[in-house]
């Protein structure tokens, strides 16, 4: 396995999920040096409104508590958490299971997370934990690295005295708002890593060595790479709204302030967009680079590109890139491109990183592509992507190279509730699933339930 393996994910209070929704990603017995192979791969189906969405944004939430300490301080956030999270319940509840490996240990750690609001109308962290064991070990006890209940430590196990004070007293009154790995990065990681720069070490900083679950587990959050479909991410939509607020209704808005202000943190680089790609100047090589790939991969899908020039004009320390599709007798920018190029375009980054050993989310991966492109994509990550994909989807033709992977089909029914795909003999899912035969999934409509819909009236004639 690489560094990093989500076992199981579990979450409720998010959209419509106001129940419990468990995912699967590996078995039980986890050996000494587990093989992931044939359990890289997942796929969740469900009808429209069942919540699959709803688990991509959680997770989409779950990497930005982990690693962006000013994420619950951001306005625009709050208030699209405050349009998310479920209302039935009132509060989101996040709870993931992985392995992490360092040196020559593989541990596996849980991670509990409650957000609620808190008496100033925000939403804050009310709860978080994190437990360990060893992989191997088949005890369900757990050891607790660290707990806090409405901001206040409860339990922090860190065997260094001098370490054990300092976090204790910077975070100090900021743990309702920033999560302990955040803050740990920020504060500790940082800072140390720059110290050994300047001495020229290069051995491991004493304060990730002491704090290492805390340091996995944010690293952990760096791994996560989550694409939402663009009906499904409603930042840019609140970050509009809101700034329409403050400007008496007067719409003169830069589209690239209000990217800056819904922008995860850490993305800056690692996301490509079709246009206006925020790329600071010491960054600038590594997007040329990403960019380069980029044209390679979509030559696989038109091969009549010739390469993708960087149309880029200077902002301070940042560059605003657009893409331009240079084809043998013309350019045109990218804009201008199929829904289904552009869908790739904003893909590639996440497919990489999956094959590079990430753990990625992608909602409505088939939207805007051909099924034969999404089977051959998913064959070529099943068999030589080093990270884990999930994704929801509605196309039912992936199935079928699905089916020989384990853990790799979901179904999400109508109440809420996983049903995970078994064998079963020589059936095809995808039949199955068509004909309404999937617990949860009965597909009980008919051709003559449209009758009468869309036709007239007489008092409308």
């Amino acid at each position: 396995m690489k560094n990093i393996y989500l076992i199981n994910y579990s979450v409720k209070g998010i959209k419509s999920l106001d129940e419990d929704v468990k995912l699967s990603f590996y078995k039980k017995t986890i050996s000494k040096d587990p093989d992931m192979h044939g359990y890289n791969i997942k796929g969740i189906y469900g009808m429209n409104g069942s919540g699959k969405s709803g688990i991509v944004t959680s997770v989409k939430i779950l990497k930005n508590i982990l690693t962006d300490p000013g994420y619950l301080n951001n306005p625009i956030i709050q208030k699209n958490l405050d349009s998310i999270i479920n209302k039935k319940t009132g509060k989101l509840f996040i709870e993931s299971d992985f392995l992490a490996k360092y040196i020559d240990a593989t541990v596996m750690c849980r991670y509990k997370l409650i957000l609620s609001k808190n008496v100033t109308g925000k939403y804050s962290i009310e709860y978080e934990q994190l437990s360990t064991k060893k992989a191997t070990s088949k005890s369900q006890n757990m050891k607790i690295i660290f707990e806090i209940v409405n901001g206040s430590i409860e339990t922090l196990n860190i065997e260094d005295d001098k370490l054990l004070k300092d976090v204790i007293e910077k975070t100090r009154n900021l743990l309702t708002m920033e999560s302990m790995s955040s803050l740990f990065y920020e504060k500790f990681l940082i800072p140390a890593v720059k110290e050994n720069i300047i001495q020229n070490k290069k051995t491991m900083p004493n304060e990730m060595e002491k704090g290492i679950y805390i340091w996995l587990l944010f690293f952990f959050g760096g791994e996560l790479h989550v694409f939402l479909d663009q009906s499904d991410d409603h930042r840019e939509y609140v970050a509009i709204n809101s700034l329409n607020e403050y400007s008496n209704g007067e719409k003169k808005l830069n589209p690239s302030i209000v990217r800056s202000l819904m922008r995860d943190k850490r993305e800056y680089v690692d996301v490509v967009s079709v246009d206006q790609n925020i790329v600071s100047k010491h960054e600038y090589k590594d997007f040329e680079k990403t960019i380069s790939k980029l044209a390679e991969f979509l030559r696989i899908f038109k091969a009549d590109l010739k390469g993708i020039e960087i149309d880029k004009k200077e902002n301070h320390d940042v560059w605003i890139c657009d893409l331009v599709m240079n084809y043998e007798t013309y350019n045109i920018h990218a804009e201008y491109e199929s829904t289904g190029i552009k869908k790739l375009i904003q893909l590639f980054v996440y497919l990489r990183e999956m094959v590079k050993g990430g753990i990625v989310f992608i909602d409505e991966f088939d939207s805007n592509l051909h099924d034969v492109y999404l089977c051959a994509l998913l064959e070529y990550l099943a068999e030589y992507g080093e990270g884990q994909l999930c994704f929801t989807t509605h196309n039912v033709g992936p199935m079928d190279i699905l089916k020989q992977y384990n853990k790799s089909i979901d179904f999400l029914s109508e109440d809420h509730k996983i049903y995970p795909w078994t064998k079963r003999g020589n059936y095809s899912p995808s039949k199955l699933y068509r004909n309404g035969m999937i617990e949860g999934n009965p597909f009980n409509i008919d051709s003559i339930d449209f009758i009468g819909v869309f036709g007239f009236d007489e008092e409308d004639e």
